[in-house]
C-alpha cells in the first residue's frame, strides 16, 4: 500500500513538473526593459504572427516591496503603443465597432494596471501583421523604453 502511494506521488510529481516546465516555456521572455515605473520590469514575452495579426504580450513584473499602479492607456488614447517595422508604423486594431483589440477602458477611459508587490500584469494588444518577409519588428509603449529587433515567430 505504501509504495503504490508512493509511486503515485511520484507519478503526480512527474506531471506537475512537466506542467510548470510548460508553463515557463510559454511566457519565455523575449526581451526586457526597466519599465518608466519604479520597480516594474517590462518582460515582452510573445510577438507572433498569425493570420494577418501580429500578437503581442508584454508582462509587467512588479519588483518592489509595494504595490504600484501604472497607467497604461490614457484618456482612450491606444496609439501610444504601436509596431514599427520596414519603415511603417502599425496601430492596434480594432474591431468593427472601433473597440482597440487590447485591454478595454475603464469608465475614466483609461487602461491601469495594479501590480501588486511580487505579482504580475500582463498587456497585449494586436496589430496589423507586418509581410511575411518582415523578421523582426520594434514595440513602442508609453510605459517603457521601446523594445527594438524584436524577432516575429509564426
Amino acid at each position: 500500500m505504501k509504495r503504490r502511494l508512493l509511486l503515485q506521488m511520484s507519478g503526480l510529481s512527474a506531471v506537475v513538473a512537466l506542467t510548470a516546465e510548460r508553463a515557463a516555456a510559454q511566457q519565455a521572455v523575449i526581451q526586457t526593459q526597466d519599465s518608466n515605473y519604479a520597480g516594474i520590469v517590462a518582460e515582452l514575452t510573445e510577438c507572433r504572427r498569425a493570420d494577418g495579426v501580429l500578437n503581442i504580450r508584454v508582462r509587467l513584473r512588479n519588483t518592489s516591496d509595494k504595490e504600484t499602479q501604472m497607467t497604461l492607456v490614457s484618456n482612450g488614447n491606444y496609439d501610444t503603443s504601436y509596431v514599427t517595422a520596414a519603415n511603417k508604423k502599425y496601430l492596434i486594431l480594432r474591431d468593427s465597432a472601433k473597440t482597440p483589440l487590447a485591454p478595454a477602458v475603464d469608465p475614466s477611459n483609461s487602461v491601469y494596471a495594479f501590480v501588486k508587490k511580487g505579482g504580475v500584469y500582463t498587456w497585449w494588444a494586436k496589430y496589423p501583421a507586418p509581410p511575411p518577409d518582415v523578421k523582426k519588428v520594434n514595440y513602442v509603449t508609453q510605459f517603457a523604453p521601446p523594445f527594438e529587433d524584436v524577432p516575429i515567430t509564426d
